[in-house]
């Protein structure tokens, strides 16, 4: 089995239920003689250009698998349908068992992303909280530090300065 794409446009003389009959009785003619992977409704676009003087169209991205064979018969049924305004079907070039990896990752994942940022805004909270009770006593500790190492700096400096001199009186 090859994997394949088709992306169709659907009038948009109908309404968004009809539209979505319409998805569902594609995908049933592509699960009769192949697999679906994917189906992405993009939703009411404006078309590049008028197609039987319409200027919209429902799109609908599947990727799916079948053999060679039956892309013809998909054809043939896609092409009777009258609310389809345009299909195209293309052998699917990316890599399809990283798609279907991604796909399974995502139907593992048990907590939509709205529930996990929330966890973490409130873990990120809390440990804000906590370092600032301590925050008093390491910022003192950090003044000390910069003292420090400022006095070294200027004793380094001090010490380049003796060695510049050296060397100008060497050289006259």
């Amino acid at each position: 089995m090859k994997p394949y794409e088709l992306l169709l446009i659907i009038t948009p003389d109908h309404d968004e239920n009809e539209a979505e009959a319409l998805t569902d009785q594609v995908k049933s003619i592509i699960e009769s003689g192949g697999a679906i992977v994917k189906v992405d409704p993009w939703g009411k676009k404006r078309l590049a250009y008028p197609i039987q003087k319409r200027n919209e169209g429902y799109y609908v991205l599947y990727i799916f698998e079948s053999a060679p064979s039956f892309v013809a018969e998909l054809n043939q049924s896609l092409h009777v349908i009258e609310a389809i305004l345009r299909y195209m079907i293309v052998q699917y070039e990316d890599d399809i068992n990283k798609l279907k990896a991604e796909l399974a990752a995502e139907a593992e994942q048990p907590t939509p992303k709205a529930e996990q940022s929330t966890s973490e805004t409130k873990q990120s909270t809390s440990e804000t909280e906590e370092s600032t009770s301590d925050g008093d006593a390491a910022e003192v500790e950090t003044e000390d530090a910069t003292d420090d190492d400022n006095a070294e700096t200027v004793d380094e400096d001090a010490t380049d300065n003796d060695a510049e001199a050296e060397n100008t009186t060497e050289s006259a």
